[in-house]
């Protein structure tokens, strides 16, 4: 599995916005061939937003980099923010929740 990483900066009292915005995003890229998921993670203390996508392969992931990065500049566009850096990663080890004992 791989992942993409995007850090954003959006102004704090533009993160509703910014979870909208990548929200629809994130629409866009959903159905492409090897997407496995993702996130939007904030921090509303001082707006640092990034999202974090997962595909099944590296041909998946670099297939997808054109509609990737159209919906990830639109979506900080709309929430007036600028993107700051955007990494891959191959997934190394997937940690799992263990189920509470009662």
């Amino acid at each position: 599995m791989f992942a993409r990483v995007a850090r954003y900066e959006v102004p704090q009292d533009r993160l509703e916005q910014a979870v909208a915005a990548f929200g629809e995003a994130g629409k866009e890229v959903e159905h492409l061939d090897g997407f496995a998921g993702g996130y939007v993670l904030v921090d509303h203390e001082d707006g640092r937003t990034m999202t974090l996508t997962l595909w099944e392969n590296a041909a998946a992931l670099e297939s997808s980099e054109r509609a990737a990065r159209g919906a990830r500049q639109a979506a900080a566009d709309a929430a007036g923010g600028t993107v700051l850096s955007v990494e891959k990663f191959e997934v190394a080890h997937q940690l799992a929740a263990t189920p509470a004992t009662a």
